[in-house]
């Protein structure tokens, strides 16, 4: 599994890393998998609200794998 991500790291692989397609594949992704409401995980991922540890290891895992991308 290997070392998990930081919030810090989500939000900057977030807000750098992907387009405007991208980031909603991802929230949407997040959404349906894990129930997340809109709203709540895009101020998560945009840094407005912090991460709890669980926030980052199952954002992280799906990050690290590429998930919402297949």
């Amino acid at each position: 599994m290997g070392e998990n991500l930081t919030a810090v790291q989500l939000q900057e692989y977030y807000r750098n890393k992907l387009d405007r397609r991208e980031k909603s594949r991802l929230l949407k992704y997040l959404m349906i998998q894990f129930d997340y409401s809109y709203a709540s995980i895009q101020a998560k991922m945009s840094g407005l609200l912090s991460m709890n540890k669980r926030d980052e290891i199952l954002i992280g895992e799906v990050v690290k794998e590429e998930k919402w991308k297949q």
